[in-house]
């Protein structure tokens, strides 16, 4: 904030702000990028109901980040991965305890759930500045709650359900010494710790508990369970075993105190409260559960106020379910609505019927690589998402939009799907919602979340360890969910050259090409390796473009043998030389002709041929993309920062573009996959490439701070060049941060009129291309009141009001124009006060 004074009694102020039931298809949507290259494994997306516009992001590591503005604070507003601190975040095995395990191993530990108490922001109440954490923690024997059943078998972790203060100083601060532990049960094995915490309008905090890990609920530390195989068959299972905490969804007050240990309250309406049976915990609100990962309400304006849990499966079917008081949910003896065959026992399961009622999923599907279902084969891990009821997406509104993982280990291949309510509980299941360039994704899908305004976010991570990282940066990401970007319109390129690489060779020893044929091919097998080439022109874009987003969209036609491997990579690598497409057309090759691309030669000739530096292309060597591409023909999306970069290079001439080689993990295991080329007769199914552009505020910070990655802190009130002009304002006006500008920001000029009184001129300026920008004037008597003279948003040409005149909007360079406008005065000597307010948007 800037005061200026003047000779007349006006005083300008400059402000800085971050401003931070009818059936109806899913709108086309997109992953719009956050923060990117800073967060290594996100777990946890919500706001603080505050109305602060922060978003609060948890890292499985042990910290929790905040994000306003777009940026992610230099400062995590709490963190737990301190060995000094007494609660210290487990997330792998260290090297002196059993099967130590690296921290770039995935791993199912950490923090894993937060919550705000709804009373969070209301000074007085008794949940005022409290929030909630899930996390696990290293067993402590004599200290943690021992195994449940009182066996001897190694406790592998422990879950904590604690409550934190934030600062009283602080607003962005949480106090690591405040923490209150309510609630603490030992895990018998690294997995299915569940994590997520959600608050009811109830005031009651649910809590999402897996059944305890390993595999089928029958190990060690599962009631009826043993180890090692063969395992008891027959065991009853945490799941359905109401005398334990795992495989539960339970409810607790947190500001109670008549629960075990005196640090919260079981609520007197819990469905289990009045059962006599020894041993029941009162916790349990609802039973049968596996694994749930996805745990929310549909409690704002328009919802339901229903309990939406997405349950990951074993080895067949992915879940997600109504929860309500007292129910069943089926597992062990269910997976999804199957008796699963379990792979450490008998053919089938022999568990008998728990009885009762068995409350179905509103919606299930299968993993790729099951047979004997009808049900469509989406994924491996349901990552649980949210009903819509945000406001900048309106045909969105109450559909619950919802994910997969994708993959623990090998390529990403996330999904986000979505559920229609088709008649009261009744849901049909949308298998890909439409996303701009592509569903699936070159992403892991972690975790949904949603802000104060009920908008969606999408935690990602490229890899499965929990702190692996990509080119030494952590590979996590945070994207939020919106519309298809209109303003500017995506720039979408059809591949202008494409062919496929033989490394098999003729009857006769020739080589082979298809560069004209309608098929492109990435294979590994015994009997060769394929690779596809592809190329788009960029000529015609600025050389000063830049882009927040680059997709390229592939669409498989059909996959060999093993079709259902959907964990081996499809990598795409930046090409370092160029290439022909030639004339040839025949999908399993045909003997090359002059022009084409072969194995050993860019560009094939009899007599002369250009040879590859490397047999099977030239190519950097860390890939730009990777996908696991399912068996499933479709639409494929790769797209990251990788590929960003790459287009960058080649607008900017440091490298010339010579287009992506797309190629399999290449290895002993049979990997083909084929896809349509630039050739195809249906030409959506032709690649295509889809850039989206940044936002001004990103392509200007680029220009002038080169290196920082998308979402990374600036402050907005900084100013490197020491000129008194902050970096918002130095963006606003289309200035360079780093150079000292001596011209004022705004001109205000005070004149009288020749027919009597006086009127106040005012020039600032403005960006018409900054769309991301909000350009307001404005004026006050009293310091309470302020009143708007004029208002210039997205760019666009200014409105006056309140008696203001609009005189001139003259191009000054470039894209800023000067603005004039006038305000006649009336006849008093009264002070005035005026400012210039400038909101960016995210």
């Amino acid at each position: 904030m800037a005061w200026v004074s003047m000779k007349h009694p006006l005083l300008l102020l400059l402000f800085l702000s971050l401003t931070l039931r009818s059936r109806a298809e899913f709108p086309r949507l997109y992953l719009k990028p956050l923060v990117l290259q800073q967060i290594h494994s996100p777990t946890c997306i919500t706001g603080a109901g505050d109305s602060s516009g922060r978003l609060f992001v948890c890292d499985q590591i042990g910290r929790i980040h905040i994000v306003q503005g777009g940026m992610m604070l230099p400062t995590p507003f709490l963190d737990l991965t301190t060995s000094g601190l007494n609660t210290k975040v487990y997330f792998h095995r260290a090297a002196q305890e059993p099967t130590p395990q690296s921290p770039t191993s995935y791993s199912e530990r950490g923090l894993l759930g937060l919550a705000f108490h709804p009373d969070y922001a209301k000074p007085g109440r008794p949940g005022h500045g409290r929030f909630y954490l899930n996390y696990t923690k290293a067993y402590q024997a004599g200290i943690d709650p021992p195994q449940h059943d009182g066996g001897n078998w190694r406790v592998d972790c422990v879950t904590v359900i604690a409550e934190f203060r934030v600062s009283a100083t602080n607003p962005d601060q949480g106090d690591p010494a405040t923490e209150r532990v309510l609630l603490k049960y030992p895990q018998p094995q690294a997995n299915h710790n569940g994590g997520n915490l959600a608050f009811g309008s109830d005031g009651m905090l649910y809590i999402g508990s897996g059944d305890g890990g390993s595999a089928d609920d029958n190990n060690v530390g599962h009631t009826g369970g043993a180890s090692p195989a063969p395992r008891p068959t027959a065991a009853l299972g945490n799941g359905q075993d109401r005398t334990v905490y795992l495989g539960k969804i339970l409810r607790i007050d947190p500001l109670g105190s008549d629960g075990p240990g005196g640090q919260y309250g079981i609520p007197t309406d819990n469905p289990f409260v009045a059962e006599t049976t020894a041993g029941i915990k009162k916790e349990i609100y609802a039973y049968g559960i596996r694994n749930p990962w996805g745990l929310a309400f549909d409690h704002r304006p328009g919802g339901t106020g229903r309990l939406f849990c997405a349950d990951v499966g074993q080895g067949r079917i992915e879940e997600v379910n109504l929860i309500t008081a007292g129910g069943n949910y089926g597992w062990r003896y269910l997976e999804g609505s199957e008796n699963p065959t379990f792979s450490s026992g008998a053919a089938t399961n022999p568990m008998p019927n728990p009885g009762g009622t068995l409350i179905a999923p509103i919606a299930q599907y299968a993993h790729p690589d099951i047979s004997n279902t009808t049900l469509p084969k989406l994924g491996l891990s349901v990552t649980g998402g949210y009903v819509y009821r945000g406001q900048d997406i309106p045909a969105l509104r109450g559909k619950y939009v919802f994910g997969d993982y994708g993959a623990t280990s090998g390529a990403p291949s996330g999904i986000l799907m979505g559920l229609e309510e088709t008649q009261p509980d009744s849901f049909q299941l949308v298998q890909g919602i439409p996303l701009l360039g592509g569903n699936p994704v070159s992403m892991r899908i972690l975790c949904l979340g949603e802000d104060d305004r009920g908008e969606l976010y999408v935690g990602t991570k490229l890899t499965g360890g929990v702190m692996e990282t990509t080119d030494h940066l952590p590979n996590g990401g945070l994207y939020q969910l919106v519309a298809a970007p209109t303003l500017p319109e995506p720039v979408v390129l059809t591949a202008t050259r494409d062919s496929t690489l033989f490394s098999e060779r003729g009857t006769t020893g020739e080589e082979l090409a298809n560069g004209a044929g309608n098929l492109l091919t990435a294979t590994s097998s015994a009997g060769g390796v394929r690779r596809a080439l592809m190329h788009f022109d960029l000529s015609a874009l600025p050389a000063e473009s830049r882009y927040e987003s680059v997709i390229l969209r592939v669409h498989q036609l059909q996959a060999g043998v093993p079709s259902t491997n959907i964990q081996r990579n499809t990598l795409l690598h930046r090409l370092l030389q160029d290439w022909g497409e030639g004339t040839t057309a025949g999908s399993e090759g045909l003997p090359a002709e002059e022009g084409d691309s072969t194995w050993a030669s860019r560009l094939f000739s009899l007599v002369t041929p250009q040879l590859w530096d490397a047999e099977g292309g030239d190519v950097a060597e860390q890939a730009s993309a990777a996908l696991g591409i399912r068996s499933e023909p479709g639409a494929y999306a790769f797209q990251g920062q990788g590929m960003v970069a790459d287009v960058h290079r080649w607008l900017a001439g440091s490298e010339p573009n010579h287009g992506w080689l797309m190629m399999s993990e290449e290895g002993a295991l049979n990997s083909q996959r084929r896809f349509a080329s630039r050739e195809q007769a249906e030409v959506e199914q032709r690649p295509t490439l889809t850039l989206v552009p940044a936002p001004p505020y990103q392509a200007w910070r680029e220009t002038h701070f080169p290196g920082m990655r998308v979402g990374e802190f600036l402050n907005p009130q900084g100013d490197p060049d020491g000129d008194g002009i902050a970096n918002q304002i130095e963006y606003a006006y289309g200035q360079n941060p780093n150079v000292a500008d001596s011209e004022a920001v705004i001109q205000i000029v005070l004149e009288s009129l020749p027919t009597g009184g006086e009127q106040l001129r005012f020039f600032f300026r403005r960006d018409t291309t900054a769309w991301d920008l909000d350009y307001r004037l404005e004026i006050t008597e009293d310091l309470a009141t302020w009143v708007t003279l004029a208002q210039s948003r997205n760019g666009a040409t200014p409105t006056t009001a309140n008696g203001a005149i609009l005189v001139g909007d003259v191009n000054l360079f470039g894209t800023i124009h000067e603005i004039e406008v006038r305000l006649p005065l009336p006849n008093d000597s009264r002070r005035r006060l005026a400012r210039l307010v400038v909101d960016r948007r995210p």
